[in-house]
């Protein structure tokens, strides 16, 4: 066997397939390595999504060679031959399916390593997520060889890999429709989600269901000699998407509160993190720490310093109305494209001083938001001595009128000016000891 299977390498693509697949892999991973770098959650959910790109190439090369025979006119000197034709055929699944795999298995292994430098938290889900899309990549080879032999003409090839393309690419947007059980499990692609959110395990499973079916369904067909085996062949594919889409779950995505856990600088609980973020936190800690000290005097400051818990994708935020004014919560850009996680100290502590002044959600339109970026680069000036010479005109006036100020009157007008900034009223107005309006 290993050796017709080696032949079989060696006469077939599959080394051209396995160069493609791993390259396209390779380089929509990369392409979205800013938001994978430092989770296991995301990274799933990219390699999954790189399905629109990679599945469609893995179809046509499966389908060329499943044609290959009967294009060449050779089936019938093949089927006079004493070797019965499901192990004649064992080969060409073999090869196909294991290129497919170890192409996408190759470039996840590279992404693994990077995230694991990074990653804080392991939810536990991720091996099954990533076992799954590469389940997808089996399945869609063994159905493009069975496809091939159905339709062995050149034309079969690139249609089907258009059609599984345009399907995927549509596929992807879901802003417009709601969550649908059949949908989402016939997708090789994953819910949106973030790192505050994970994938159920049942939905993964209800997929796996999808695609085992689906790939039964190739062999079948590949199998296949008489048009009522060609039918029955669907069968596993047809009851694979029942079964997986009444497994489903209705919500797939759901909250991770150990992702969300929150976590302290050592001996100093008013500077936390989440849990998957927590290497985050040496970088957080001095800036935090000097915007809690210039704020100290200044009436109604805040207390503490902590990442926001609230998911800007799935969560709609917390009401301004109970706004909490002793915590500063940041959300903090803690990625790179280098695959790392690079914090400059002057840009995290312009993050949390101005999340400290005024909340960016309640402002609508862009003079209102205007207004209070340039009243918090004011107050951020004044309190804690940082450069001018980026300040807007209007923002260099309300400095100007700070500083004028005596000491214990700015520091008034400064906790007044906050508490506008994060309730929704007019921070510039206020700074400027105007009469506080929208």
């Amino acid at each position: 066997m290993f050796r017709m299977v080696r032949l079989e390498a060696k006469r077939s693509i599959a080394l051209l397939l396995f160069l493609v697949v791993a390259a396209l892999t390779r380089v929509f991973l990369w392409m979205d390595v800013q938001q994978w770098a430092a989770s296991w959650t995301p990274l799933v959910h990219s390699m999954r999504g790189t399905a629109w790109i990679v599945l469609p190439v893995v179809l046509a090369a499966a389908i060329w060679h499943g044609g290959r025979e009967r294009r060449a006119e050779v089936s019938e000197l093949f089927a006079a031959t004493p070797r019965p034709h499901r192990v004649r055929l064992l080969p060409a699944f073999l090869v196909f399916a294991g290129t497919a795999v170890l192409a996408v298995a190759a470039v996840v292994g590279w992404a693994a390593v990077v995230v694991a430098g990074n990653a804080t938290f392991d939810g536990g889900e991720w091996p099954l997520g990533l076992a799954v899309g590469l389940l997808a990549a089996v399945a869609v080879t063994l159905v493009g060889l069975g496809v091939g032999r159905v339709a062995p003409a050149p034309v079969a090839a690139p249609l089907g890999a258009v059609m599984l393309f345009l399907a995927l690419t549509f596929a992807q947007v879901r802003d417009d429709r709601p969550a649908n059980r059949l949908v989402d499990t016939v997708l090789p692609m994953l819910p949106v989600t973030d790192d505050f959110h994970r994938v159920l395990p049942a939905f993964s499973v209800a997929q796996g269901i999808w695609f085992a079916g689906l790939g039964a369904t190739g062999v079948l067909l590949a199998v296949a000699v008489t048009s009522r085996a060609r039918a029955l062949a669907l069968a596993p594919a047809v009851a694979g998407v029942a079964l997986g889409a009444v497994l489903a779950p209705s919500g797939a995505i759901v909250p991770a509160p150990a992702a969300t856990a929150l976590v302290c600088a050592p001996g100093d609980d008013r500077i936390c993190v989440t849990q998957v973020h927590s290497r985050a936190l040496q970088d957080l800690i001095a800036p935090a720490r000097k915007v809690l000290e210039a704020f100290a005097e200044v009436p109604g400051g805040p207390k503490r310093v902590q990442e926001d818990q609230v998911s800007w994708m799935f969560d709609d935020g917390r009401p301004t109305a109970g706004a909490d004014l002793d915590t500063v919560r940041v959300a903090l850009p803690y990625r790179t494209r280098e695959g790392g996680i690079r914090w400059e100290p002057e840009a995290v502590l312009s993050i949390v001083a101005q999340e400290a002044t005024v909340d960016p959600g309640c402002f609508d339109g862009q003079e209102e938001q205007r207004r209070a970026f340039d009243a918090s680069g004011a107050i951020t000036a004044a309190l804690l001595d940082t450069p001018t010479d980026k300040l807007s005109p209007a923002a260099r006036q309300a400095y100007d009128t700070l500083r004028a100020l005596p000491i214990e009157e700015r520091r008034r007008r400064i906790g007044d000016g906050r508490r506008a900034g994060l309730t929704c009223g007019d921070p510039l107005a206020v700074v400027m000891g105007r009469e506080a309006g929208r």
